[in-house]
């Protein structure tokens, strides 16, 4: 089965994940596609700035979708994939884990393709193993972005280019738990988006910017890019 990864921030372009690209990726496949993402985690590891989440209430931005070298034929291969997506996500070693507390590997599976069912079982099984799997939550009008199953609840990505779907059986993808605050439960305003990394000192403003220079965008980018100050390189 033809597989790939659909990428929404700094494993694009971290030069940290760049031996995981090398070893697992054909970046020459690499394209645009639609994905309902925003800015909605606030990272630790980020001073405290925000990351792109996956939000099924949310318009559709940018992402980028890209091909596996290795072909998928069972359920080992794909979680081989899913192992070292997850390894980049941490930069750490293959550690045969792929989710802990803050997010986990989802699987996208083509509506139009015909997927083996022992393939779509075998994942259920093996994220069922997982301590910390699918602890994303949602607004309550959102429902669940991650299945019992390990599926990610969102559209299968249209290609950029031409509207079309991407013509791939699977993507593998990385879900992060939003930073949900208040009464109801929201996600950041544009605003408090900006703020934070206004009153960064550590330029960690540089992930808006380089996710937007390789393509990767949100619905909200030209508000909260009006927001910013001036870029520091």
């Amino acid at each position: 089965m033809k597989t790939g990864i659909l990428i929404i921030g700094s494993l694009l372009w971290d030069e940290s994940r760049e031996a995981w690209r090398g070893a697992r990726l054909d970046m020459n496949s690499a394209e645009a596609v639609t994905a309902p993402i925003r800015y909605g985690r606030r990272s630790q590891t980020r001073g405290n700035t925000y990351t792109m989440v996956f939000s099924k209430s949310s318009d559709l931005g940018r992402a980028v979708a890209i091909h596996c070298l290795h072909s998928v034929t069972s359920v080992d291969e794909l979680t081989l994939e899913a192992e070292h997506l997850w390894a980049a996500e941490q930069n750490t070693d293959l550690t045969r884990e792929i989710s802990a507390g803050w997010g986990c590997v989802t699987l996208l599976r083509n509506p139009e393709r015909d997927i083996p069912q022992a393939i779509l079982t075998g994942w259920a099984h093996r994220i069922s193993h997982e301590r910390n799997y699918g602890n994303v939550p949602q607004l309550a009008g959102e429902g669940r972005l991650v299945s019992v199953d390990g599926l990610l609840q969102i559209p299968w990505p249209q290609r950029a280019a031409d509207n079309e779907a991407v013509p791939l059986d699977l993507l593998l993808a990385t879900a992060t738990r939003p930073t949900l605050t208040g009464m109801p439960l929201s996600y950041p305003t544009v605003q408090r988006i900006a703020d934070a990394w206004n009153c960064d000192c550590e330029n960690n403003v540089q992930y808006f910017w380089r996710n937007n220079d390789h393509g990767i965008r949100t619905f909200q980018d030209s508000e909260i890019g009006a927001l910013l100050h001036a870029r520091r390189f």
